[in-house]
């Protein structure tokens, strides 16, 4: 093995943790982006990607130089390396020297987070602000939202970097039911706890995560996209099971989890406004370069106003669907230029808005409450939208691109 190959099998090996570890776009774009590096100096992959584990064999010519296997599991994504990656790659397509790559893609691996942890803690705060409007539309969400959100963030840094971090879902949901049952009882009662616990929860709502996994099923990887959806469905159960651990140490009846009878009180304008917020929050949560809040801002405002819009005249799964084909021609469209993020920083705001986890835990929390029939709707809802959201971000991407661009199965 000559001293190219090993730099090349470092640069490869490296940037496939690191898009294991950021892998909200699913492992389908994980090999194309690999098999691009590949071709660009020389070298041909045979790869095997699942959701937390990447085996590559290199070959130069005809010849077998290299085997491995690459391990990293998905967790809180820190988007800034996968805005990184998308530069460096663009870098490497106009010629980057493969030693200079590798130099590179070593240093986004083991950059530190962009924000700092109080100010991602600040973020998650904004985040859950933000999305509160989307649930219930009112400054009391709003307010309680933020108080709550400034919980979960505090718990997101430390955790995340300790061994109890995959526990961060239970961990949350039972501090955040804790405050919401006891500080803000009354509250709870009148909106029903679920529905104001959730922007605080959003941050470990797997909705992307789940949409993902849609589409590795839908494009023939069932391995990697059966293991995926799991995670996400135990991710959900782990909220659930933090809120009914809180519901009995709060010595709440498992009825109140009933969603309260409470109107709207803001105008369609304010909660544009506080999409804005959302993806502010958005931003400094999973270390987003601040240059993309525009982007993700205009992103978040049509798909949520294009799904408002279409829903009003034919009904929620429709207006899902069409938003999200609307997000994915925007973000494919979008993401040809070097200075723009990747298109999944573009359509992750529009994930969120289209809330495919949030009906998890609202279903799986009114069936435990007592509310079969309500709580079978939801999670229909959430087997139902998933995958459209998937299927219409994919046809986007299809409409808005001339030739097929996903590798062949090796």
């Amino acid at each position: 093995m000559t001293t190219q190959d090993q730099t090349f099998i470092s640069l490869i090996s490296t940037m496939g943790r690191v898009l294991l570890a950021e892998s909200g776009e699913g492992t389908i774009m994980i090999e194309r982006q690999l098999h691009q590096v590949a071709a660009t100096y020389g070298y041909r992959l045979n790869t095997l990607c699942l959701s937390e584990y990447l085996e590559i064999t290199t070959y130069r010519d005809a010849e077998q130089i290299d085997h491995l296997i690459v391990q990293a599991t998905p967790g809180i994504a820190s988007l800034s390396r996968i805005s990184a990656v998308k530069t460096l790659l663009h870098a490497v397509e106009k010629g980057l020297a493969l030693k200079v790559a590798d130099d590179k893609m070593q240093e986004i691996a083991t950059a530190p987070a962009m924000y700092p942890g109080w100010l991602r803690v600040i973020g998650t705060s904004f985040f859950a602000m933000g999305f509160a409007p989307l649930v219930i539309a009112t400054w009391t969400e709003v307010w309680i939202s933020g108080v709550l959100g400034i919980l979960s963030g505090l718990l997101c840094v430390v955790l995340e970097k300790t061994r109890f971090g995959i526990l961060f879902p239970l961990i949350a949901s039972f501090a955040v039911g804790m405050i919401t049952l006891t500080f803000f009882h009354d509250t709870a009662m009148s909106y029903g706890p679920v529905f104001l616990m959730i922007p605080a929860l959003f941050i470990c709502i797997p909705g992307d995560t789940m949409s993902a996994a849609a589409g590795e099923i839908f494009y023939g990887k069932l391995t990697a996209g059966s293991a995926r959806l799991i995670s996400a469905f135990m991710c959900l159960l782990q909220m659930v099971i933090g809120i009914l651990l809180a519901m009995e140490v709060a010595n709440t009846t498992l009825h109140t989890l009933e969603k309260g009878d409470i109107s709207n009180t803001m105008n369609p304008f304010v909660i544009l406004l506080f999409v804005i917020v959302f993806c502010l929050g958005l931003c400094l949560t999973f270390n987003v370069p601040m240059a993309y809040l525009t982007w993700l801002s205009i992103f978040a405002i049509l798909t949520y106003a294009v799904q408002i819009l279409v829903s009003q005249w034919t009904g929620d799964l429709i207006g899902t669907f069409v938003a999200a084909i609307v997000a994915g021609v925007l973000a494919n469209l979008a993401t040809q230029s070097p200075s723009q993020p990747p298109r999944v920083i573009l359509f992750i705001s529009s994930f969120f808005i289209l809330t495919v986890g949030a009906k998890g835990i609202e279903g799986l929390s009114s069936i435990i409450g007592g509310y079969v029939v309500e709580g079978s709707r939801e999670i229909m809802a959430m087997i139902i939208l998933f995958p459209t959201v998937t299927i219409g971000i994919a046809l986007g991407y299809l409409i808005s691109t001339q030739k097929k661009q996903f590798p062949q199965k090796n």
